[in-house]
């Protein structure tokens, strides 16, 4: 019932919508006007010397669109894709719109909308919406089906797409405010159908659920430079409608809102909350997060649970501005209840340093540490399973550029290193892990002429108990650019040498080609091939070919506007 009351009120807006216009501006706007892009496009594949690493052939039609009645604009998307040969049905359907007019907003078909993150957070549905901001009055609801009713499977499928109730539910948030400045109460309620699913089930651990989450969302602005945010959400959560009823519940008053308690329901929560603090030069944002063990919403796809998050992350610029600071540093830990085996540690840290002394010159640093460890928890950890691992990754960038009137040049380099350091002297020898990356390259494009070359060198090491291997090589492109830049075409090879323990273990060289036309204004028309041949004396030798083109026609262009009915026409 509420679906269809919603429905009926995305049709009566838009009737609104369309004769609600301010009649003085139909002179000037054309009355209905259609823009987007419709795009079809194939790839094919063939592998000789190993099994196939990807489906042969692969096929795809997809389009944005927006019609635009008096103003009104009605955007709409869909994508149908093919994969493998023993496909003979779309792997991909979905159609939805979402037009506005002013301070509304409906959706219909598949949608997604975000109340807060801990309640309706993104999970696609089939059904309706509508958003509503008129002045500091904030409004929203939906309706739809979050999952379709599956049956298992007797095939190897059977893992990758599990049997599912049907599921449906609604949500609605009101409040007050702005976008940067608001107070909203959400409320949100889904549940599984038991009837949907008509035979017995293999996997006899899948039971209907049902969920009702209720919580706020906050940013008040406490100044000009200081910033507040919250977000609470607690959850009651049935795992099995079908199980029993807590004795005590019989004596409760139903309330609409709330699920009536069974032996398999749970109540939890999750909140967080920070402050933020923005100056000239200078911005601050902290937070503090926790989300009670076993929390879920039917609204999010997944969850992250029985965890507390503490984080400062400052954000700063000096030296006139050309350098600026972006850091992060975060401190995780799980077993909030105390009821697991061991209780999880995590510090992270990030920074990131990028300084411009002049429009020719970069150069940016980044630092991340991140360790984890184990502490006994209700029992005490066996020394040999401890988990205590450190991992650190440093990297640099730097860059030059540099034109005249008649060509650009580019200059790269990048180094990278990490370390996965196991502190557990059990595991260590096998666990540690050192990464080094370093790659390095200079292009030239002429402006006049439209051809362009590159040229490059890489090497990577990775060691990993008792093996350590080194791949080095270069990178030599060429590319040439006309009719004012609509038109390419590009030709690259690369070729790697691998060593693995000092002794050569044979090369890698991959070609590719590229080629990009537009004509008649609203075509686009690309091809790709590339052709990758592994020589090797301790794997197998493959060629792996690839291929595939794609063609887009671009609708709504600039269009003669046309007089509406019943205005005069301009002289």
């Amino acid at each position: 019932m509420l679906m269809k009351s919603i429905l009926l009120a995305l049709f009566c807006c838009l009737a609104a919508g369309v004769y609600a216009q301010d009649l003085e501006n139909l002179k000037t706007v054309a009355p209905v006007r259609f823009q987007g892009t419709l795009m079809t496009g194939f790839q094919t594949y063939k592998v000789y010397g190993i099994d196939p690493r990807s489906t042969n052939p692969m096929w795809n039609l997809s389009g944005n669109a927006s019609l635009i009645v008096y103003g009104f604009d009605i955007p709409m998307s869909f994508t149908i894709g093919r994969q493998g040969n023993n496909v003979n049905y779309p792997a991909f359907r979905q159609f939805g719109m979402s037009p506005h007019w002013r301070w509304i907003k409906l959706h219909a078909g598949w949608r997604n909308m975000n109340f807060s993150p801990y309640t309706l957070a993104g999970h696609t549905f089939l059904g309706g919406g509508i958003e509503l901001n008129p002045g500091k009055f904030r409004f929203a609801a939906m309706a739809g089906r979050f999952r379709q009713a599956r049956q298992e499977s007797d095939t190897t499928d059977a893992a990758y797409f599990p049997a599912s109730f049907k599921r449906t539910g609604y949500g609605v948030k009101v409040g007050v405010g702005t976008a940067n400045n608001y107070f909203d109460l959400i409320y949100f309620r889904a549940k599984d159908d038991p009837k949907s699913l008509s035979k017995l089930l293999i996997d006899t651990t899948l039971t209907p659920g049902e969920n009702a989450v209720t919580g706020y969302s906050t940013h008040l602005r406490l100044g000009r430079h200081v910033g507040f945010f919250s977000d609470l959400a607690i959850s009651m959560y049935t795992r099995n409608v079908n199980s029993e009823a807590v004795a005590d519940s019989n004596r409760i008053p139903e309330v609409p809102l709330l699920l009536k308690p069974r032996f398999s329901t749970r109540l939890n929560y999750a909140a967080r909350a920070g402050f933020d603090f923005n100056f000239r030069n200078f911005n601050l944002k902290t937070a503090y997060e926790r989300i009670a063990p076993n929390f879920e919403t039917m609204g999010a796809y997944y969850f992250n649970n029985d965890i507390q998050n503490i984080t400062i992350s400052p954000n700063f610029g000096f030296a006139k501005n050309k350098a600026r600071f972006f850091g992060t540093i975060g401190v995780q830990r799980n077993n909030l209840a105390g009821n697991r085996s061991e209780t999880t540690h995590r510090i992270i840290g990030n920074a990131v340093l990028s300084v411009n002394p002049t429009p020719k010159f970069g150069i940016e640093t980044n630092y991340m540490n991140a360790s984890v460890k184990q502490l006994d928890g209700r029992v005490r950890l066996n020394d040999t399973i401890r988990v205590a691992i450190l991992n650190t990754n440093i990297g640099i960038t730097p860059h030059w550029s540099w034109s005249d009137t008649s060509r650009a040049s580019n200059l790269l380099f990048s180094a990278n290193y990490q370390q996965l350091n196991d502190r557990n002297p059990f595991t260590r020898e096998f666990a540690n892990l050192n990464t080094t990356f370093a790659t390095g390259n200079f292009s030239q494009n002429y402006m006049h002429s439209g051809w362009g070359w590159s040229v490059g060198a890489n090497f990577n090491n990775i060691k990993v108990y008792q093996i350590s291997s080194n791949r080095y090589g270069g990178t030599l492109g060429v590319n040439k650019t006309w009719s004012e830049g609509r038109n390419s075409i590009g030709l690259s090879s690369t070729w790697n040498l691998s060593e693995v323990n000092g002794e050569k273990d044979g090369s890698i060289l991959s070609t590719s080609l590229n080629l990009g036309w537009n004509f008649a204004q609203v075509y686009q028309f690309s091809v790709f091939a590339t052709v990758l041949r592994n020589n090797s004396i301790a794997f197998d030798d493959y060629t792996e070919l690839q291929g595939g083109a794609t063609l887009s026609r671009s609708f709504g262009g600039k269009k003669t506007k046309k007089t509406a009915p019943g205005m005069p026409a301009k002289n």
